[in-house]
């Protein structure tokens, strides 16, 4: 027969259990950074807008598609290629839907590779565009519609790792810039 001391003292044990293992996670800071080889990422626009439907405000971000939702890449990780491009996740762009403006194109346009990278140049095309960037310059754009999204095929010059953004317009006018892609090359 169990006893209310008894219960009592199986539920302390159970909550400092609990409190042991949520602490540790705390502690235990970030997940390490990993390679994916594998998924579909985007460079994302989202756009906001009034209630006449003009553009007031664009935020540019790097998510993963999961189970339907959108979720941030985890800062660290690296969405990782092999044979030159042809083999890696699905890397693209996208508009986000749910926005009501008034617009008709938004346009992501290359810039030059960050500083940090240590490969030497990529391309990318697909059905909405294309580009090219290095360290010293870029050139091209994906333009897509509202609610529009487009996978690229990828090509890398050579082994190494490649961060670059894009500056995010809307009907030719420049709003964002977007968080780092960061890609590797093996």
């Amino acid at each position: 027969m169990r006893t209310a001391g008894g219960a009592r003292a199986g539920a302390a044990l159970l909550g400092a259990a609990v409190l042991t293992v949520g602490l540790s996670a705390a502690l235990a800071g970030p997940a390490a950074a990993a390679d994916r080889s594998t998924g579909h990422f985007d460079v994302a626009a989202e756009i906001e807008c009034d209630a006449n439907g003009d553009v007031t405000d664009v935020h540019a971000h790097v998510h993963e598609h999961v189970g339907g939702a959108h979720l941030e890449l985890p800062a660290g990780d690296w969405l990782a290629f092999t044979s030159g491009g042809s083999v890696g996740p699905a890397v693209g762009f996208a508009v986000e839907e749910g926005a009501t403006c008034d617009l008709s194109e938004v346009e992501f346009s290359a810039n030059a590779l960050e500083s940090s990278s240590t490969g030497s140049s990529l391309s990318a095309s697909g059905l909405a565009g294309s580009f090219s960037a290095s360290a010293t310059a870029a050139s091209g754009a994906v333009a897509l519609s509202p609610g529009g999204h487009e996978d690229v095929a990828w090509t890398f010059a050579a082994t190494g790792t490649y961060v670059i953004t894009f500056d995010v317009s809307v009907d030719g006018v420049p709003w964002a810039t977007s968080e780092e892609l960061p890609l590797k090359s093996s």
